[in-house]
């Protein structure tokens, strides 16, 4: 066991399988790393899925290199939420799902074989709904809830001094056969500006946003959602100047990003006065002209100065709406009703705002008549190209929340679907007027167009996933040659995000060979009329290489 104050090397480990179908960036443990850097540790955040298909090869590879003396497992979520997953591996009477659990057990494992004598500290969103359970369920001693860099770093201060440790805020530990919760500290944004993200997850914010957090808190009480619980109801705000310098740092130091997601539980509460003034001064320092930006937004507040002023920085809008029905709002605790729903998709659709609309179907309240409702007006505002609808069916009930309240003491048995597991970890719904598929299904009958489940892990997918990881480390030998065993429609994916990032390296003569060897794959093709556009793309980049 290490001694006092000699935990250095710290390992970081992102553990959502999830990651291989949607690339969500690991935002949480990137500021837990630039936190600790700070203060002196050796910091790695690593991805144990990636590149290998094999999980456990990964691993051992990480542990080898990296050598911990302690390791931060960072559980982002149990499940997807979503009870209509077609490729799930978790199924039951009426539902489908992904359940992640499993695979947190096959990592903490396969340490514990490898490094059996390293500490394991459990975190992230995951942990903090339902720590207790997940600290017995994965037989682990230490967890931290909530924000994590300075108890994290107080944790590595302390181990293994037990007195210590019952000091170190927010932490959950084993501690004579009990577990004890620290109380939970009031969170405090830091100063200092930070434009650098971690590298070997570029992938992850080139595809889908880079993220910046402007707010921590949430004081809605929707019934399904755990978002006050673990950010807290206690609203927190950055600096509109340490934000603007921020996304100045990150035009100096990230030319090839484009799109920036802020990721605050909701980007216009509790009122419009911050968050206008954010716009405004985004407008005002340019950096609408480098940026698209995105975020989530309630229907409520919003209006006519705020909608202008989101176009003219040029944001696209994800509208959390759940249902059109105010039987529905009502009754699962929205602080907005339909009027304002529809309120701010015309306000949209005036300004050409892109908007996604965020639905629930299934939640308490639900009936035929308030699902027609809902479909009704989606076919009323239909999906086109500024406009978007993605939904759940049924809703995920988690510890803590009214839903889950609700489902113990209200619901009819004929509604809920899972299992009623402790701490709620086992994915358990509530939906009604019927099952989620059944759901699904008339869903699907209604509207044109219908939300499609296809979310999956595929071997191809994955080594797509796996050239960008490579590229994203520099490794470009080893990129190049798993580029070039590749099937060809995952050459045409990854190809021009490989290739501007070896010519960014430097990198010439991999760029001209990975070219050259796309380019002859497509002519031996039989596909070769479905890469036209690409095959026009690849002999200008070679001619201008090579010219």
């Amino acid at each position: 066991m290490n001694d006092l104050n000699t935990l250095k090397r710290v390992l970081l480990l992102y553990t959502d399988r999830y990651y291989l179908v949607r690339q969500v960036y690991p935002f949480g443990l990137d500021i837990l790393a630039h936190h600790l850097r700070r203060c002196g540790y050796e910091v790695h955040v690593e991805y144990p899925f990636l590149p290998d298909a094999d999980l456990e090869i990964n691993l051992r590879e990480i542990l080898e290199r990296t050598d911990p003396d302690l390791i931060g497992l960072g559980f982002r979520n149990l499940d997807t939420c979503m009870a209509c997953e077609t490729s799930g591996d978790l199924q039951g009477e009426g539902y489908r799902t992904f359940h992640f659990l499993s695979w947190f057990k096959k990592i903490v494992d396969i340490i514990r074989e490898v490094r059996p004598d390293v500490p394991l500290v459990a975190g992230g969103g995951a942990f903090t709904m339902s720590p207790l359970t997940m600290l017995k369920n994965l037989d682990l001693g230490y967890g931290i809830i909530g924000e994590g860099e300075e108890p994290f770093q107080k944790f590595l201060e302390s181990y293994p001094d037990t007195e210590k440790l019952s000091r170190v805020p927010n932490l959950v530990f084993l501690s004579g056969g009990e577990y004890r919760y620290n109380p939970r500290q009031k969170y405090v944004f830091p100063t200092e500006r930070r434009a650098e993200r971690e590298p070997k997850f570029h992938y992850a914010y080139h595809t889908s946003g880079l993220p910046v957090q402007i707010k921590r808190g949430c004081k809605q009480h929707c019934s399904y959602c755990v978002e006050p619980m673990l950010e807290g109801p206690r609203f927190v705000f950055r600096k509109t100047q340490e934000i603007i310098d921020e996304l100045q740092d990150i035009c100096a130091k990230y030319d090839d990003v484009e799109r920036i997601f802020f990721v605050d539980t909701e980007f216009n509460i509790p009122n419009l006065s911050y968050p206008s003034n954010l716009v405004k001064s985004i407008i005002s320092s340019g950096l609408s002209d480098h940026f698209r930006f995105a975020s989530q937004f309630l229907p409520r507040p919003f209006d006519f100065a705020f909608a202008r002023s989101l176009s003219d920085a040029g944001f696209s809008i994800i509208l959390t709406c759940d249902s059109f029905s105010d039987q529905v709002l009502a009754q699962n605790g929205c602080s907005y009703r339909r009027e304002h729903i529809l309120q701010v998709l015309q306000m949209a659709e005036d300004f050409g705002i892109d908007c996604t609309v965020s639905l629930v179907f299934g939640l308490p309240g639900e009936t035929r008549e308030t699902l027609d409702e809902t479909l009704g007006y989606m076919m009323r505002y239909p999906a086109g190209p500024l406009r978007r609808y993605e939904y759940t069916i049924g809703g995920r009930i988690y510890p803590g929340t009214p839903l889950s309240r609700f489902a113990v003491t209200r619901a009819k048995a004929e509604d809920l679907y899972g299992e009623q597991s402790e701490g709620f970890i086992a994915p358990y719904y509530y939906c009604s007027p019927d099952a989620p598929f059944r759901l699904k299904s008339y869903i699907d009958k209604a509207i044109p167009f219908a939300q499609v489940f296809e979310n999956r892990f595929d071997s191809a997918d994955h080594t797509r996933l796996a050239i960008a990881y490579l590229a994203d480390q520099d490794k470009w030998s080893e990129a190049s040659a798993l580029f070039t065993r590749s099937e060809l429609w995952v050459k045409g994916a990854v190809y021009d995000y490989f290739f501007k990032k070896l010519l960014k390296a430097g990198e010439k003569r991999e760029a001209i060979f990975i070219s050259e060897r796309f380019l002859a794959g497509i002519q031996e093709s039989r596909e070769r009329e479905e890469y036209r556009d690409q095959i026009g793309i690849i002999q200008y980049y070679l001619g201008f290489l090579k010219g």
